[in-house]
């Protein structure tokens, strides 16, 4: 029994002694577990290492006013989109560069025209193209400088004071003249003027002819032809029918007086006026021509 008692002392001292050489060498049981270690304050998720203020995220670093997507860096104004750089007033589409009176439509003259063919008191003669546009010019004479003679005279008075009814009548005496220059008189009208307009423009035709109405008591020996110009070239058609005329735009040609005309064909290219000419020769005689109506077919 002493023995056993002896042992279990010795055993029982053996195991303070571990005790105390544990003590001795690390920390208590407290400081296992304790401030100042692992996940210490300052040392793990402590305040200003981890995500602290003024690092990571901060006000001034990340995200920071003044940096990205700042006022005066981004859509700011005066830049994108701006008055004067995108779609601003006076670049885009402005007044007189789009459909403008006598540039965009071809042929519309910024008049507005009737159903059919009408002449003004002044003279100033509207009629409808095939297109749908308004053609407009204000009627006129003209005459050769042989002594031939030609009622109302152009441009003054012209057409200007036929009242209302206007009738658009040509009267005159036209005189013989030999060689290969020949004696003439005419009327016409613009296509391409605006009322109280010098300018006249030229006009596209978008139909297949004319249909010219008239009056016509000129001596038969002297040929009637309808023309139409550009100002600088004329095609013409030699009348030989009644009225109304139909004329086929590829009919006209600019010498529509030779048999068969050998000239160049009209091919609808831009014109500014409409004609009927008296065309003399060696024959002289009164002249009395009235234009009542033109139509594009």
């Amino acid at each position: 029994m002493k023995r056993q008692s002896a042992g279990l002392v010795s055993s029982l001292l053996l195991s303070l002694g571990l005790i105390c050489f544990a003590c001795a060498s690390g920390d208590t049981v407290t400081g296992t577990t304790g401030t100042g270690s692992a996940g210490t304050s300052g040392s793990g998720n402590t305040t200003g290492q981890g995500n602290t203020t003024g690092k990571a995220g901060t006000t001034g670093s990340g995200n920071t006013t003044g940096a990205a997507g700042t006022t005066g860096s981004g859509n700011t104004t005066g830049r994108a989109g701006t008055t004067g750089t995108g779609n601003t007033t006076g670049v885009a589409g402005p007044t007189g560069a789009g459909n403008v009176t006598g540039t965009g439509s071809a042929g519309s003259t910024g008049t507005t025209c009737g159903a059919s063919f009408a002449v003004q008191s002044t003279g100033f003669v509207t009629m409808p193209s095939k297109a749908g546009t308004c053609w407009s010019g204000y009627a006129y004479t003209y005459v050769d400088t042989y002594g031939s003679t030609v009622s109302p005279s152009s441009p003054t008075p012209g057409y200007s004071a036929c009242g209302s009814p206007c009738s658009l009548t040509m009267t005159g005496n036209i005189l013989a003249v030999t060689g290969t220059n020949y004696s003439f008189e005419g009327l016409g009208f613009g296509l391409g003027q605006i009322a109280g307009g010098t300018a006249n423009a030229e006009v596209a035709p978008s139909g297949t002819g004319l249909t010219i109405a008239f009056a016509n008591t000129t001596p038969a020996t002297l040929p009637l032809r309808a023309q139409i110009t550009d100002g600088t070239t004329t095609w013409c058609y030699t009348v030989t029918g009644a009225s109304p005329v139909t004329i086929p735009y590829a009919s006209f040609n600019t010498k529509c007086y030779d048999t068969p005309p050998d000239g160049t064909a009209y091919a609808k290219a831009p014109i500014n006026a409409i004609q009927l000419q008296i065309a003399g020769g060696t024959t002289a005689g009164a002249v009395n021509v009235t234009i009542t109506s033109v139509t594009e077919n």
